[in-house]
């Protein structure tokens, strides 16, 4: 149950962010990318209140998610596989 709840609190924060930094920095690796959007996470809980390590790591995992959802999706379209399809 903690974990919907965490599911529910973060969700729109990590769209948000990852959207956000991909249209910023599109070319930045994968990982470079993913430490600004926890760096954004972290800050932004922060000024509430303390985020729990615990759930540090279970962000981490949602932000993976997210951002696998929409590549495979195809909202965040790689230069190379653009290429590819020409």
């Amino acid at each position: 149950m903690k974990w919907l709840s965490l599911l529910l609190a973060y969700l729109p924060v990590v769209l948000q962010a990852v959207t956000a930094v991909e249209a910023t920095i599109k070319d930045a690796p994968g990982a470079s990318k993913k430490q600004v959007v926890m760096d954004i996470i972290t800050t932004v809980a922060a000024a509430g209140e303390k985020l729990p390590e615990a759930h540090v790591q279970q962000i981490s995992g949602l932000v993976d998610v997210v951002v696998g959802t929409l590549n495979k999706s195809g909202v965040f379209k790689s230069p190379t596989a653009t290429a590819a399809k020409v």
